[in-house]
C-alpha cells in the first residue's frame, strides 16, 4: 500500500497541470486578444487563406503548411470553449459573432480565388480535404487538447503553431470555396463538413481543459442571473458536443466498414488471372460495387466469396461484381481517376520519404568526406619514425559499395598505399593500420603495400672518338 501511495504521489506529480498555469487574467488576456478578427487578424486571414488556395491548386504541401502556420482561426474556437467554461456569455457572443465573420471571409477569399485562376482540376491535396475520417475526428480532439493546455501556460510554448498546422483549419475552408466555385457542390460539403467536426472538437477538448483547471467564473451581479446563464451554458454544451459525439461515432463506423471492405475485396475477390479495376464502397447504404477485368468467374466461386462477407463483419451488405469492360460506367470512371490519384499520392510521399532519406544521408557522407586530414608528407614524417623502411606514403578516400542494390553506401573507407624498401611483416602492417586509425580518427582503415620499386641498373659508359662518353649496347 506503501509503494502505490508513493507511485500515485510520483504520476500526480508528474501530470500536474496547476504547477505551470498562467494567472487568471493572463489566460483570459490572451483569449480575448486572439478573438477579434479587425485590423492586422483580419488581414493575416485573408492571406493565409490566399496562400492555402494557391496551395491547394498548385499542390503544394510546404505551401499549405504555411498557410496554416499563420492562420488565426484557431482563436475563437479556443475561446468559445473558455467562455462555455467560465460561464461568460459576452466573450461567448463575441466568439460566436467573430468566428461567423472569420468563415464568411474566408469561404468569400477562396471562392473568388478559384474563380479567378487559370489552374483547372481537383489536385490530390484538395481531394484529401473533401470528406472526414475518424483520424480526422482523433487530431481535432488531441489538437485542441494540446491548444488549450498551451494557451493556459506562464512560457508560451511552439504547441500552438503546431496545433494549427494538426487541426488543418484552413485547407477544408479553402476546399470548399473551390467546390462553390467550380460547382462540385459535394467537395464543398464534405470539405465543410470536415471543418465542422474540426471546430466543434478543438472546442469540446478547450472546454474539457478550462473546466480541468478550474478556472474562476465570470462573475454577475445577482445569483439569480448567475443560475440562469450557468442553465443556458451547460445546455449550449450539451447541445453542440450531443451532435458532435454522434457525427464522430459514424465517421467512426463508417471508417471500420471501410477497411474492412477494402480487406474482404483483397483477400476474397483476388481470382487467378483477374484484376479489380474499380471498387466503390459505400458506408452509408452498405454497398460493394466491385468491377472485374479477366476470365470469368463462375458463379460458385462469387457465391463463396460473398458468404465470407460475415467474417468480416460486413452483413448486412449489397454485394454486386461486374464482369468485363462492357459493364463500365462513368461511375468506375470516377473512382478510377480517385484511385489513381490516391496511387499517386501515395507514391509522391514515399518517393518524398526516400529523397529526404537520401539527401539526409549523403549530406552525412560529405560531411564525412571533408573530415579534415592530416597532409600525406607530414603523416610520412610521422610513419617513419616508427617504420623507416616507409619510402612513400599516399591517402585517398572510397565508398563502401551497398550490400543490397536499392540500400545507400553505409560508409567511406581510408585507402593509405605505401612503399617501403624491403617487405613489410603481418605483424608491422596490423600495427601500421591501429596506429593510422587513432592518428586519423578513422574507424575504416585500408592499408595497401606496394612491393618495392625494382632499382634499375644503368650500362657503363664508353669513350666515343670524338670524346663523347655513349652508353654499351646490350648484347
Amino acid at each position: 500500500m506503501h509503494y502505490i501511495t508513493i507511485l500515485l504521489r510520483f504520476l500526480r506529480q508528474r501530470f500536474d497541470l496547476l504547477d505551470d498555469t498562467a494567472e487568471p487574467h493572463v489566460i483570459e488576456e490572451s483569449v480575448e486578444s486572439s478573438t477579434s478578427f479587425k485590423g492586422t487578424n483580419l488581414w493575416v486571414l485573408i492571406f493565409a487563406i490566399l496562400i492555402a488556395s494557391v496551395g491547394l491548386n498548385v499542390n503544394s504541401t510546404a505551401v499549405i503548411i504555411g498557410a496554416m502556420l499563420i492562420s488565426p482561426l484557431m482563436g475563437p474556437l479556443v475561446t468559445l470553449g473558455y467562455s462555455a467554461a467560465t460561464n461568460n456569455p459576452d466573450l461567448l457572443r463575441r466568439a460566436i459573432r467573430n468566428l461567423g465573420l472569420a468563415i464568411g471571409i474566408s469561404l468569400l477569399t477562396s471562392t473568388l480565388y478559384f474563380l479567378l485562376t487559370p489552374l483547372e482540376g481537383a489536385q490530390s491535396e484538395l481531394l484529401a480535404r473533401t470528406e472526414p475520417t475518424i483520424w480526422d475526428v482523433l487530431i481535432a480532439l488531441f489538437g485542441g487538447l494540446a491548444g488549450a493546455v498551451g494557451l493556459t501556460r506562464r512560457e508560451k510554448s511552439n504547441v500552438i503553431p503546431g496545433v494549427a498546422i494538426a487541426t488543418a483549419l484552413m485547407p477544408p475552408l479553402c476546399t470548399t470555396g473551390y467546390g462553390l466555385a467550380s460547382g462540385h457542390w459535394q467537395y464543398a460539403l464534405g470539405a465543410f463538413y470536415l471543418f465542422s467536426i474540426n471546430c466543434v472538437f478543438i472546442t469540446l477538448a478547450s472546454f474539457l481543459v478550462m473546466r480541468l483547471l478550474r478556472l474562476p467564473p465570470h462573475r454577475f451581479q445577482h445569483e439569480q442571473q448567475a443560475k440562469r446563464v450557468r442553465r443556458l451554458m451547460l445546455l449550449a454544451a450539451v447541445v453542440v458536443a450531443a451532435p458532435s459525439v454522434w457525427l464522430g461515432y459514424r465517421i467512426v463506423q463508417r471508417s471500420v466498414y471501410e477497411h474492412a471492405a477494402e480487406d474482404f475485396v483483397r483477400e476474397q475477390l483476388n481470382f487467378p488471372g483477374t484484376y479489380v479495376v474499380t471498387r466503390q464502397i459505400d458506408a452509408r447504404r452498405r454497398r460493394i460495387n466491385v468491377l472485374l477485368v479477366g476470365p470469368t468467374v463462375d458463379s460458385a466461386r462469387l457465391g463463396m466469396a460473398s458468404r465470407q462477407l460475415a467474417r468480416y463483419r460486413l452483413t448486412p451488405t449489397n454485394l454486386t461484381i461486374r464482369q468485363g469492360l462492357q459493364a463500365y460506367d462513368s461511375l468506375d470512371a470516377q473512382a478510377l481517376r480517385q484511385n489513381l490519384l490516391e496511387d499517386v499520392r501515395a507514391r509522391q510521399n514515399q518517393s518524398q520519404l526516400r529523397s529526404e532519406a537520401e539527401i539526409a544521408h549523403l549530406q552525412q557522407l560529405v560531411a564525412t568526406a571533408q573530415t579534415v586530414l592530416p597532409a600525406s608528407e607530414a603523416l610520412l614524417r610521422e610513419v617513419r619514425v616508427e617504420h623507416p623502411a616507409v619510402r612513400r606514403l599516399a591517402l585517398g578516400q572510397l565508398l563502401r559499395p551497398a550490400i543490397q542494390p536499392d540500400s545507400l553506401p553505409a560508409d567511406t573507407v581510408l585507402v593509405v598505399s605505401v612503399e617501403a624498401r624491403v617487405p613489410v611483416p603481418a605483424t608491422e602492417q596490423e600495427r601500421l593500420v591501429q596506429w593510422l586509425r587513432a592518428r586519423t580518427n578513422r574507424s575504416q582503415v585500408e592499408l595497401l603495400v606496394l612491393p618495392p620499386a625494382p632499382v634499375r641498373k644503368l650500362a657503363p659508359l664508353q669513350p666515343r672518338a670524338s670524346g663523347q662518353v655513349a652508353p654499351v649496347p646490350k648484347k
